[in-house]
């Protein structure tokens, strides 16, 4: 058993390639109780098969480029330290599917897979965020006046005293070809 309190490898922290920080305008959101964890294979920080239960499907999200950031800052608490998930998406688009989706949002827990700009590594092109307890709808602001376009901008976090333990998985399988094939089988496209 590793031993969680040391560091375990020497790494270099600077590149030769700049990475590009940021996510792309699209991520898959499931419904936390549609991940059939018993057979979704997870390896330490990495997951390579994301497994739906049967007849579940996961939600495709399309937006505006730049319209979505991810952070995962680092709660230091008295007892445990974790890290509080979020992501921000932004809507451009007002109508009653649209307001339909951010309410169900409200009601829901789930998990995010987003995908990345960075090309620098496509181990960590696809990332998981609230894999161990789940997002919720965590702030909502719709204002009737904004210049670019704006309509909702919707936050998605990790839940009152529902840390996650680590940064956000990454979800890799064999190759990068074989990872945008598993993103895609995770939605239905309708």
């Amino acid at each position: 058993m590793p031993n969680c309190a040391q560091l375990s490898q020497n790494l270099a922290l600077a590149a030769c390639q700049n990475s590009a920080p940021g996510l792309e305008a699209e991520l898959v959101l499931i419904n936390f109780d549609d991940v059939d964890r018993t057979q979704s294979v997870v390896t330490g920080n990495v997951i390579s098969d994301l497994v739906l239960k049967t007849g579940k499907t996961g939600y495709h999200y399309t937006s505006e480029k730049n319209a979505f950031e991810g952070d995962s800052p680092l709660n230091k608490g008295t007892y445990r330290t974790g890290f509080n998930h979020s992501l921000i998406l932004r809507a451009f688009l007002k109508n009653q599917n649209v307001k339909d989706e951010i309410n169900a949002l409200a009601k829901s827990r789930f998990i995010a897979v987003t995908k990345n700009k960075d090309t620098v590594s496509g181990e960590t092109k696809f990332e998981v965020y609230g894999w161990e307890n789940g997002l919720e709808l965590s702030d909502l602001s719709a204002p009737t006046t904004d210049g670019d376009g704006v309509i909702y901008t919707i936050t998605i976090a990790t839940g009152e005293n529902q840390r996650e333990s680590e940064l956000p998985k990454s979800f890799y399988k064999t190759s990068a070809d074989a990872t945008q094939t598993a993103y895609e089988a995770l939605y239905d496209e309708q």
